[in-house]
């Protein structure tokens, strides 16, 4: 069971918000591009994993374990990536503020999954 698309939907269009606030403020194609492309990514990630078990089936991927862990990772260094680079954000407090906004998701994900209700 995953998102609704209605979510998705309103996920692709904060990405949208957040990119052009990026250039209104940044005043910097580039800096847009960044939020843009990682924004995109992060949502192809939580939507692919709300839907985790249709597509580790038609990937043949059947380690889960591992690779969710690989994907909340990399979902953390992306986040605090564009918030370094793009933002100026300081390296540990990007770091930490990745952690605890990601992990909220991942967290909150887990628990409306029925297989831990």
């Amino acid at each position: 069971m995953g998102l609704p698309y209605s979510t998705i939907q309103r996920m692709f269009a904060g990405t949208v918000v957040a990119t052009l606030l990026t250039w209104f403020f940044q005043d910097s194609y580039t800096d847009a591009a960044y939020v843009f492309i990682a924004l995109m990514a992060l949502v192809g990630i939580v939507w692919t994993l709300s839907e985790r078990e249709m597509t580790f089936h038609h990937m043949g991927l059947n380690a889960s374990g591992i690779l969710t862990l690989l994907s909340f990772i990399g979902s953390i260094a992306l986040f605090a990536e564009v918030s370094i680079r793009v933002w100026d954000f300081p390296t540990t407090g990007s770091y930490l503020l990745s952690l605890f906004f990601v992990g909220s998701f991942w967290w909150t994900g887990a628990l409306i999954q029925p297989r831990n209700n």
